[in-house]
């Protein structure tokens, strides 16, 4: 048994990082740090009584140099965008030499939810695979909040450049197919978003 499946929620704490989130949240709209294609829908979780985001973001495409893509330490972002990107950019980075190997990862949205109870928690995650992410769950309980984490499972990786030699023939096609993996995703967070909508949480 999972010992923090026990643990209550305190509703004071609960609220105080709910504040502290939405704070943040504000503070990176204002410096223009925030993923702009999720405002519209962190602004309306916000709205409800029961649940509140921390991390978000709406998909996005980045290049990495690693030895392989799933790799955290010794793993560094290169480029990174939230929208659809074009060959010239890419190309700017596959003209350099990386540290290790150039791949071009193309990943959907990914959410952290915050409820104050399992029961809210499982509503959170009914709607968000009826939504189309069907790769979420509870991540976690604690005094300040049951954490779900609602990930699309829209995602692949393409090895462009291993040391000196340039692996992809076709840059043309990876990047049209990157794109529309990239915009998949979204088209999840849009029906996500329209279910929030008409949802009383």
């Amino acid at each position: 048994m999972i010992k923090s499946c026990y643990v209550q929620v305190d509703r004071a704490l609960w609220t105080k990082r709910r504040e502290e989130a939405l704070k943040r949240f504000l503070e990176d709209i204002e410096i223009g740090y925030a993923d702009r294609d999720i405002i519209d829908f962190i602004k309306l979780v916000f709205t409800k009584r029961n649940v509140f985001t921390t991390s978000s973001c709406s998909g996005r495409i980045t290049i990495v140099d690693a030895l392989y893509p799933w790799l955290r330490d010794e793993s560094y972002i290169v480029f990174k965008k939230h929208e659809p990107v074009t060959v010239e950019e890419v190309v700017s980075i596959v003209s350099s030499k990386p540290l290790h190997r150039f791949w071009l990862i193309s990943s959907g949205p990914i959410i952290h939810f915050i409820a104050p109870g399992i029961e809210v928690a499982c509503k959170v995650l009914s709607i968000a695979r009826e939504a189309g992410f069907k790769h979420s769950g509870i991540i976690s309980v604690s005094e300040e909040g049951v954490v779900i984490e609602v990930v699309s499972g829209t995602w692949t990786s393409f090895l462009l450049k291993d040391g000196e030699y340039v692996l992809v023939n076709d840059l043309n096609k990876v990047v049209a197919i990157a794109n529309e993996i990239l915009i998949e995703g979204k088209k999840r967070l849009e029906k996500l978003f329209k279910m929030f909508k008409e949802v009383d949480i």
